[in-house]
């Protein structure tokens, strides 16, 4: 999952995959994995979750979603952001980045990276309330990065797959 965050001294990027997460600040990058977290606890808050983490140098993480709003605080700052509403194109995706069109679990990847697709082809099956979904390639293209596996449950607008648009050669 990727979140951009405006702070005082500027923009920081998070990007949140399996066990690790990328924190980038300007051309600063930290990776930090699952095993740097040393203790986690979650309280309830009417009806909101507020989950604080404590990291192996001692600093806490604490995060808060209330509806489409996300507040971090660590080492000082806070951070808000604000998730967006889904939003549907009617001439079709242009973007590089194939996201869930819902919350579900990946049954089955149907591609691989540098592999080319046409316009229409199945990369990936997800499931949600029992009934499978393709996501299929909205322009040919070939697959640059693959960001979840088969089995992995996802957020609605979550970024699956990286395409590179192929354009045909005119003659």
């Amino acid at each position: 999952m990727d979140y951009l965050f405006e702070s005082k001294t500027g923009s920081i990027s998070v990007h949140v995959s399996g066990s690790a997460v990328r924190v980038r600040k300007g051309t600063n990058s930290i990776i930090y994995q699952m095993d740097d977290f040393i203790a986690k606890e979650i309280h309830a808050s009417n009806s909101e979750q507020i989950a604080t983490l404590t990291m192996k140098d001692g600093s806490i993480l604490k995060y808060l979603k209330v509806r489409n709003e996300v507040f971090l605080h660590w080492k000082g700052e806070t951070w808000t952001a604000k998730l967006a509403e889904r939003s549907y194109e009617a001439s079709g995706q242009t973007t590089p980045e194939i996201k869930s069109p819902m919350p579900g679990k990946v049954v089955q990847i149907s591609t691989e990276v540098g592999r080319e697709h046409l316009q229409g082809e199945t990369l990936l099956i997800l499931e949600a309330m029992k009934m499978e979904n393709a996501v299929k390639a909205p322009y040919p293209c070939r697959v640059e990065e693959i960001r979840k596996s088969q089995g992995d449950l996802v957020q609605q607008d979550e970024v699956l797959i990286i395409l590179h648009r192929i354009d045909s050669e005119k003659t």
